[in-house]
């Protein structure tokens, strides 16, 4: 069973994605280290070790006995800035950086991320790492991705329990012990385990992990309000979707879902909020997310002097809202949220949802207008009435 993986902070909003959390690119691998860094660990012999909280495997012998490249000094930097200081990981640095992702896997996490040595790397033919590296935003992202569980700060022992987690690509990765030795996926053994960054853990592996290409996500283009809770599109709000072009159903699949949301005509009042609040890059980074995007009608029941004091401070308590509204980590359809019932929120506060007939509500004050509306990174939920998190 894979643990809880969405208990992200407001703070650390435009880290998520993100890989909820979100890339919201960056270049630099000198960024300040988070104010919390996690205990430095000692390196254990290289071979034997313990599935515990000390470093194990092979690989660990090629870490550098002091130095920002060693253990103690990769544990006081975040995990972009540790993996460029260490000698094996220079081919991951160099993808991280052209994806655009130091600045989330510098962000305040907490991340668990299997990170593949050079030598890894070196097993796939440089054809493809070139093809990879010419378009970084599409597959390069996508397997690098494949590689992060957000949310958690796991040791190997804990992995290995939990047997599959799912990862920020927003597929899962199988997770199993073998001894002394952790595999990922039957196909990826870890060399180092358990090395600990300021705000993650990093396993260092032997072969690059390639996420499963036959689960993405097809979008569906039904629009009456009698399609089910499914895949399909549903609700009454779905019939003022344009039947074609970027604001249309196939249109909105294509882009990110700020870029979704600013091409759908019922959505401008919530895309001027986003825009305020600077969570245009978030939302369109990476992902996977859930969105309950609240409607113009839905902005337009609170009163606009109410309105005018969010958007005064936008970084305050509309923040605050806005992230109340998505659920990092998961692209859920309309029956997989009924039946969760309750989601926590990148706000960190949760959402209750319930199902009645062909109608979802949301904390028992909000209905869905239009529901499964799929993005390039999320499936948005149209809904009638904001949502407003407890003080």
């Amino acid at each position: 069973m894979s643990r809880s993986r969405i208990p992200y902070a407001v703070a650390g909003l435009a880290a998520v994605v993100s890989l909820t959390a979100a890339a919201c690119g960056g270049t630099s691998t000198t960024a300040t280290s988070p104010n919390t860094s996690a205990p430095a660990t000692t390196a254990a012999p290289a071979s034997g070790g313990t599935l515990t909280s000390d470093n194990f495997g092979s690989g660990c012998a090629a870490v550098p006995k002091d130095g920002a490249g060693s253990f103690s000094g990769m544990a006081k930097d975040p995990a972009a800035t540790a993996a460029s200081n260490n000698p094996a990981l220079s081919t991951l640095v160099s993808t991280v950086k052209a994806a655009g992702l130091v600045d989330t896997l510098n962000g305040p996490g907490p991340f668990t991320i299997f990170a593949p040595s050079n030598d890894a790397f070196a097993k796939i033919d440089k054809a493809t790492v070139d093809k990879l590296l010419a378009d970084p935003k599409g597959d390069l992202t996508k397997i690098l991705t494949y590689h992060v569980i957000a949310g958690q700060k796991l040791n190997a022992d804990q992995l290995a329990t939990a047997g599959t987690e799912k990862t920020v690509n927003g597929a899962d990765v199988k997770i199993a012990k073998d001894g002394s030795t952790i595999k990922i996926n039957g196909q990826s053994a870890v060399v180092c385990g358990n090395v600990q960054t300021a705000n993650g853990s990093v396993m260092i592996i032997d072969t690059v992990l390639m996420p499963p290409t036959s689960g993405s996500s097809s979008t569906t283009s039904g629009t009456t309000a009698s399609a089910g809770l499914t895949k399909a599109n549903f609700g009454p709000g779905c019939a003022a979707v344009p039947a074609d072009g970027a604001g249309s159903f196939s249109g909105m699949a294509k882009d990110p879902s700020a870029t979704a949301a600013s091409n759908n005509p019922a959505l401008s009042t919530l895309v001027s909020t986003v825009k305020a609040a600077g969570l245009v890059d978030t939302l369109n980074g990476p992902g996977p997310f859930t969105i309950f995007a609240p409607s113009n009608d839905a902005f337009a029941k609170i009163d606009k002097g109410t309105v005018d004091k969010l958007l005064a401070d936008p970084k305050g308590d509309l923040t605050k809202i806005l992230t109340y509204h998505v659920v990092a980590g998961q692209k859920m359809n309309a029956e997989e949220l009924a039946k969760a019932g309750t989601v926590k929120t990148v706000n960190g506060a949760e959402l209750t949802v319930a199902k009645t007939g062909d109608t979802i509500t949301v904390n028992g004050t909000s209905a869905v207008v239009c529901g499964n509306v799929q993005t390039a990174n999320g499936t948005v939920f149209i809904i009638d009435t904001v949502l407003m998190p407890k003080a």
